[in-house]
């Protein structure tokens, strides 16, 4: 049998579906697309084996600001006084102010190189580097976004454009002088902004945070039809100032303003007030959890109650690591070390439960909050595939799924399928050497 052009049938030792984990099965692939999955004897012709390989819907990194991974490492040193969330955000900014559109498109096609070689098929990227540095629009109004586009594409890695509307510093406070590449003249703007990449690309609306957007924004935002995702409660004193300005917590302000919503996903939520998590459940919004980078900002941690009873996606977010496989592991780790008490998030009488419930974190929860297929390995959906090479020691005896869930790191990812086109060589990108060095001087040192 030939190879028809577009054709592939990849036969791994274990393949996980919504029928759960199965052994000895094919899976064929035409287009892009998945068209089969059945028994291996059903496929006289393979053209990949893969023993000792488990086979995983696509890692969907839910929450991902590309730029910032030009600075990992280098605020790893404490400043005078205390060193939070804020005073990383100073230093964020300055970083952020120093990358011109090719810096921007370098660095962002680094990390998303990272991503690709760590499994992920799609990013959600919450993109707020608008403008010059001075503020000023460039000739092409939405220049960054789309060289933050163009990195993603190089790469193969599919993006969901979640387009950041940023309009204050917080209450009654005009943009800093740092804050202003963010910046938009109005919420209109925002939405232009969106209509017009819309042509190009999968795009959202972000809402940046009820600190950054005032009610009347927020209302604007909300006659928006599409994927919206809004930082929420990262911080304490969001929640006190959006109690001192609205009266209300920044869930409860986001629900009257039509943002809370079957598409909607709210970030963090690090700090819930009371009643905030029954609004989200009963709106059925979904959960970013971003565990490394609420580790290395001192954030806080979702809590316990939120875990069981949300639906949850995974974000690197600042990218201070990039790897999902580890942030669905952190989830479970997290709710241990909160609650006292080992198998926190396991449902009762599931075998494997919680890692089948960490790895729909890390892959379909991502996509369904980005608005993208989120079937899973079936027939019919996209061929966007990880292999997960369960061939080492660290993974003797431990059953597939909880190697996965539990054990496995991104250097565990062997071959990663977008569309059906395979993405990497022996566990690397063949773009790796060209896209580090375009990164490099970029940089800081």
């Amino acid at each position: 049998m030939t190879q028809r052009a577009g054709h592939l049938v990849i036969q791994p030792q274990w393949v996980w579906t919504p029928r759960g984990l199965l052994t000895d099965h094919a899976i064929e692939i035409d287009s892009g697309i998945i068209v089969g999955v059945g028994p291996a004897q059903r496929y006289p012709h393979v053209d990949e084996r893969l023993p000792g390989r488990l086979v995983l819907p696509g890692l969907v990194n839910a929450h991902s600001h590309a730029f910032q991974r030009a600075f990992r490492g280098h605020v790893q040193h404490r400043p005078r006084g205390r060193d939070d969330f804020w005073s990383w955000r100073d230093r964020m900014y300055e970083v952020a102010l120093g990358l011109s559109p090719e810096g921007v498109q370098a660095v962002s096609a680094l990390a998303f190189l990272e991503m690709v070689e760590a499994g992920v098929t799609r990013v959600g990227e919450f993109h707020y580097l608008h403008h010059q540095p001075d503020g000023a629009p460039y000739a092409d109004p939405d220049e960054l976004a789309r060289r933050v586009l163009a990195a993603a594409r190089e790469v193969g890695l599919r993006i969901t454009l979640l387009r950041v509307a940023y309009g204050r510093a917080g209450h009654d406070q005009e943009l800093r002088a740092d804050q202003r590449r963010f910046g938009d003249a109005s919420a209109e703007d925002a939405l232009q902004a969106v209509a017009r990449l819309r042509g190009d690309a999968d795009v959202g609306l972000a809402p940046h945070s009820v600190r950054a957007c005032d009610r009347s924004w927020l209302e604007a935002l909300g006659a928006y039809e599409g994927v919206v995702h809004v930082h929420v409660s990262e911080q304490p004193a969001e929640n006190e100032a959006c109690l001192a300005e609205h009266g209300c917590s920044p869930v409860a302000l986001l629900d009257a303003c039509g943002l809370l919503g079957p598409r909607s996903t709210m970030v963090h939520l690090t700090h819930p007030l009371e009643g905030d998590l029954d609004l989200v459940l009963g709106a059925d919004a979904m959960l970013c959890v971003c565990p490394s980078t609420e580790l290395d900002l001192g954030d806080g941690f979702l809590p316990v109650e939120a875990r069981l009873r949300a639906r949850l996606c995974l974000g690197s977010d600042s990218h201070a690591q990039i790897d999902l496989l580890r942030e669905a592991t952190t989830l479970e780790m997290h709710a241990r070390g909160l609650a006292q008490r080992r198998n926190v998030m396991t449902p009762e009488g599931r075998r494997h439960g919680l890692a089948e419930g960490l790895l729909s974190a890390a892959t379909v929860g991502g996509a369904r909050s980005l608005g993208a297929d989120a079937r899973g390995v079936v027939e019919g959906a996209p061929a966007d595939l990880v292999a997960v090479d369960l061939r080492r020691p660290a993974a003797e005896g431990v059953p597939p799924l909880e190697a996965a869930a539990l054990v496995a790191t991104n250097e565990w990812v062997e071959q990663v399928w977008v569309a059906g086109r395979s993405l990497l060589q022996g566990g690397r990108h063949p773009l790796r050497e060209r896209v580090t060095a375009r990164a490099r001087p970029h940089l800081p040192r």
